[in-house]
């Protein structure tokens, strides 16, 4: 594996620091912060814990896709439960483990069962939506977007429920659906914008997706960044059930972060068919817009319903190469983001000053879903499918934890 961290001229520093360099600050009358360079310092891993596999309510968290939403004053958090159900739990946060053992680690306890969400939307359902895409606690409200896994005919505008009660998940009232004006391009996780960059930005709250999803000519072909405007939403005034955003960062077929798709020149090592971003946020005290995700065939390439070098059938994309994907990260520059407000540059012509390898500590499986607790500047990463300790059958997803540390290079 020869990728680790690229800088936007392109350059390769093979497993050394970078001098990160914003090429462009439209910050007009605004002190722009430092931008965060990530290192084994920078991002501290701490430890773990591990998740009850019980079936609790409607679900269980085996095969869980990982979406989840802190709720720091209150020591927990929600998080989806398996696939096929799309339900959502409250677990309490345990003690962090630092074994280095799995099944040594602390087992997060229920505090609310499996409930349903789509079902029981005011509204009823009418689009099918089936994926849980984010989530996020906001005023004692649970926002909730979702998706259509396959929507072949791209019709798909529903994106957002509200839980009005999520201290009582079971029987609160759930309104929507609401339409996100970016649809699918903004349909993914929710987080907080830092104080300091609520005025630039003139949000609260940015919405974020990627090409996660079947059924690319709908999605954002890159990680995405919208501001959004919850409020009316939130006090129960929007009639017109539409949320209004603002692109800041958006990609497309037709413009993608970054052509050559499947890597037939073995040059793309930035973003492939094979990459998704599950979160994305901006750490305070910074102007980087961090987003986690997974990527594949920046060595080998990509090839189509092929048979990989390990004998694997692939049903769709894959790397030529089995062990060709890793759990990534991308760092973009926030100012470039009031450059496209300012009518500077254009959303797609964003690109990330710093990538690579999110943790090499040890093989890890995929990133799945991520939160992050900016008073204590601890970032939680759902890593699928991991603990295998207590099941032949259920592979329950564990939870690690990573100090953010701004001050450190």
């Amino acid at each position: 594996m020869k990728v680790l961290i690229k800088k936007i001229n392109k350059i390769p520093l093979w497993m050394c620091v970078i001098v990160l360099i914003s090429e462009f600050s439209y910050a007009e009358n605004f002190d722009a912060s430092p931008l965060f360079d990530k290192t084994a310092k920078s991002v501290e891993y701490v430890g773990g814990f591990r998740l009850p596999l019980t079936t609790k309510g409607v679900s269980r968290i085996s095969f869980s896709q990982g979406v989840i939403a802190l709720r720091p004053s209150k020591n927990s958090f929600f998080m989806i439960g398996h696939a096929h159900h799309q339900a959502v739990a409250e677990f309490e946060i345990p003690q962090i483990s630092t074994s280095k053992k799995i099944s040594e680690w602390h087992v997060a306890k229920f505090k609310q069962p499996f409930s349903s969400i789509f079902s029981r939307a005011q509204s009823g359902n009418p689009q099918k939506l089936n994926r849980v895409t984010g989530m996020a606690e906001i005023e004692n409200q649970l926002v909730v977007n979702g998706m259509e896994y396959y929507d072949a005919d791209v019709n798909v505008r529903d994106t957002t429920l509200v839980i009005r009660d999520p201290d009582n998940l079971d029987e609160s009232d759930i309104d929507g659906f609401y339409q996100l004006h970016g649809a699918a391009h903004a349909a993914g996780w929710i987080s907080k914008i830092p104080q300091a960059w609520q005025g630039p930005l003139n949000s609260k709250y940015l919405v974020g997706n990627a090409s996660n999803l079947a059924i690319n000519s709908r999605l954002s072909i890159g990680p995405s960044a919208f501001t959004v405007d919850f409020e009316e939403v939130l006090n129960n005034e929007e009639k017109s059930k539409l949320i209004a955003t603002t692109d800041l960062m958006d990609f497309s077929i037709k413009h993608p972060i970054v052509p050559d798709q499947y890597n037939q020149s073995r040059k793309n090592d930035l973003w492939t068919e094979l990459s998704s971003a599950s979160y994305g946020f901006i750490i305070p005290g910074t102007s980087s817009y961090f987003v986690l995700g997974k990527s594949g065939g920046h060595n080998s390439g990509i090839g189509y319903k092929i048979t990989q070098d390990d004998g694997r059938k692939c049903g769709g994309p894959c790397s030529l190469e089995a062990i060709d994907s890793y759990n990534y990260y991308w760092l973009f520059d926030v100012s470039e983001f009031l450059a496209v407000t300012l009518s500077k540059k254009e959303p797609y012509q964003i690109k990330p000053y710093q990538y690579g390898f999110f943790d090499t500590s040890n093989s890890n499986p995929y990133i799945s879903g991520s939160d992050y607790d900016a008073e204590k500047n601890l970032l939680y990463v759902v890593f699928a499918k991991e603990d295998k300790t207590r099941s032949k059958y259920d592979a329950a997803p564990v939870i690690r934890v990573y100090k953010i540390n701004t001050n450190k290079k």
